[in-house]
């Protein structure tokens, strides 16, 4: 088994592998399998070389990332050049099923603002997989066919990012807005749809 196999597989079963100094620590509720310490010994200095340099993007990773791609009709280097996935994401969620993240990333501001995935690609994927789960009226029911003014979107984004951004005054229920909000909120109630 190489350093990388071994440091994913102790992943997979719960075991935290990290360094302290030129030793290897594991965390874990329960100890680990007798053959998997003798892995780690025999192979612990590819190990502790394979922790210093930071643990690899798996391929289970990369593949989940194209899934994603290919969802919203995309290349994953797109996703990664725009920081819509980052390397934290890759090592942390691509055990999910990637239609969530999809849908995380076509609601981001930064993918509206890309305008991206609007072609046949994205259809012909998104029949095939949004199925499993939905009736196809409903998915369709559910994809919004109204283009917005490109102003009218930045005006949005940045009432949605005021108010997403803690603002200790924003409570639109009681009508209670800061200063900058309420001036956002007149620009974007005034602009153009």
């Amino acid at each position: 088994m190489t350093a990388a196999m071994l440091i994913e597989k102790s992943r997979s079963i719960g075991i935290v592998l990290t360094l302290s100094g030129d030793t290897i620590v594991w965390l874990s509720d329960n100890p680990p399998e007798p053959e998997l310490l003798a892995a780690l010994r025999e192979n612990r200095l590819s190990v502790i070389h394979a922790l210093r340099m930071g643990i690899p993007i798996s391929l289970n990773a990369l593949d989940w990332l194209a899934q994603v791609a290919v969802l919203l009709s995309t290349d994953a280097s797109t996703l990664l050049e725009h920081g819509l996935v980052d390397t934290d994401d890759l090592v942390e969620q691509y055990r999910t099923h990637p239609r969530f993240t999809a849908r995380l990333i076509e609601s981001s501001p930064a993918w509206l603002r890309l305008n991206l995935g609007r072609g046949k690609t994205r259809e012909l994927h998104a029949r095939e997989v949004r199925t499993e789960c939905v009736p196809t009226e409903i998915n369709k029911a559910g994809m919004p066919e109204i283009q917005y003014v490109p102003e009218w979107i930045a005006k949005r984004d940045a009432i949605y990012s005021h108010a997403l951004g803690h603002c200790k005054k924003w409570f639109p229920p009681a009508s209670r807005y800061s200063p900058a909000g309420a001036r956002l909120l007149a620009l974007y109630q005034g602009a153009p749809q």
